[in-house]
């Protein structure tokens, strides 16, 4: 394998991976990047900007480890491709040509990225395939084969496939971009489908840009379809990718820590940065995405699962909502993933801790508490709208939503009387 790997970017080698002894990974930017682009802009990644200079090892490793999967997918990855599951390069320089965002990652030397990115290339899937595929995600993570080489972070089983022209299905073979993840039912925890579709279409009806959602069966198991907001896909099939980040590769954060417990990134690290770079209004959105997973219950919003969309302008903003669900509803403990005001327990979280977490980040407290009071006003019209437009959502969630919704609501009450 080449001991180089090339960071393409519209059209643009921008950078380039240099494998040194010991493997340590050091990555620097191209002379076309440096000629393109105002220097220190956040090209690649906030905690990567723009400069002639070479990044070591810790930084490189930190974002490009963003961009592959965790955990068991990404061992039996790994042991597929015969490589181990700690090495960076070389699992990316397989499987780097579709990544999240706009970045395709390959070989120095490989021919540049084919041109323009179509859905038509994909290979079509009949019901069969499909099915196949979907039941055989353990042995081959994200549907990667001989031809299938893509990257996709988190530790969930999920299929990576093409939505075509015609509304076939296909695999994204030779570098085609995949435009939709399928995520089947978690075997161990029961409709984990219609828990995910349900929370994101409670984050839809109070207003949050937030992924596309549908429902689906595959040989009779439930299957989450998300649409990519990372691509914009036009009717002739042709695709732009998007560029994003989360916030640990924003942070340089390695995914083994991205819980604040294991010394990942906090919620106010989080609003600091939206302050600095995104638009006035995201410090807002970040409150009510808060306060919104409170009152669902979602124990799992860890810095993986907010990030940062790049325009080719070089204007940052916060990604639509994404694995947004109701992770009390299944049974796990209440741990949060960045604590709210210092508190560490879902259960324990009241309106005046999100109040004061708020506070934390310099939004003013009487403004905190009319975004706060403003979200719960509307969640419980908001759940009985999600619940009537996905199929399947078992009552002992909408129950348990709306009794943490009326918990918080009677909290906010007694502390402003």
């Amino acid at each position: 394998m080449a001991d180089a790997l090339a960071i393409w970017l519209n059209d643009v080698q921008i950078a380039a991976v240099d494998r040194e002894r010991k493997g340590r990974l050091r990555l620097s930017y191209t002379d076309e990047a440096l000629a393109s682009y105002p220097g220190g802009s956040p090209l690649l990644s906030l905690n990567l900007p723009l400069t002639r200079d070479r990044y070591p090892n810790e930084r490189t490793r930190a974002f490009l480890d963003g961009l592959l999967p965790e955990g068991e997918p990404r061992r039996a990855i790994a042991a597929d491709l015969d490589l181990p599951a700690s090495d960076v390069f070389g699992l990316l320089g397989t499987l780097g040509k579709d990544c999240a965002g706009a970045l395709v990652i390959q070989p120095q030397g490989d021919p540049p990225p084919v041109r323009p990115t179509t859905t038509t290339t994909a290979e079509p899937l009949s019901d069969d395939d499909l099915a196949e595929l979907v039941a055989n995600l353990r042995s081959a993570p994200l549907g990667v084969g001989r031809r299938v080489r893509l990257s996709l972070a988190g530790v969930q089983e999920k299929l990576l496939l093409t939505c075509m022209p015609d509304g076939r299905w296909g695999r994204p073979v030779d570098g085609t971009p995949s435009t939709h993840i399928l995520k089947p039912e978690i075997e161990r925890y029961a409709n984990t489908v219609e828990n995910e579709a349900f929370c994101m279409r409670v984050a839809r009806q109070l207003g949050f840009d937030v992924a596309k959602v549908e429902t689906i069966m595959v040989d009779e198991r439930p299957v989450l379809v998300v649409e990519r907001y990372d691509r914009t896909v036009n009717a002739d099939g042709s695709v732009a990718r998007i560029h994003q980040e989360d916030f640990c590769q924003a942070f340089g954060t390695p995914p083994e820590r991205k819980y604040q417990e294991d010394g990942g990134p906090t919620l106010e690290r989080i609003a600091s940065v939206l302050q600095d770079v995104a638009d006035p209004g995201a410090s807002d959105t970040f409150l009510r995405a808060l306060t919104l997973n409170v009152a669902l219950g979602n124990c799992e919003a860890h810095a993986k699962n907010f990030s940062l969309l790049h325009s080719e302008t070089g204007a940052l903003r916060l990604a639509p909502l994404y694995d947004v669900m109701s992770t009390r509803f299944h049974p796990t403990d209440d741990h949060l993933a960045m604590y709210v005001d210092s508190v560490r327990k879902a259960d324990r979280v009241t309106p005046e801790r999100v109040i004061t977490e708020a506070a934390r980040w310099g939004i003013r407290r009487p403004r905190a508490q009319e975004i706060v009071s403003d979200v719960l006003d509307r969640l419980p019209a908001a759940v009985n709208g999600a619940a009537d437009e996905i199929e399947g959502v078992p009552q002992e969630l909408i129950d348990l939503v709306l009794a943490r919704i009326a918990r918080l609501a009677a909290a906010a009450d007694v502390d402003a009387s």
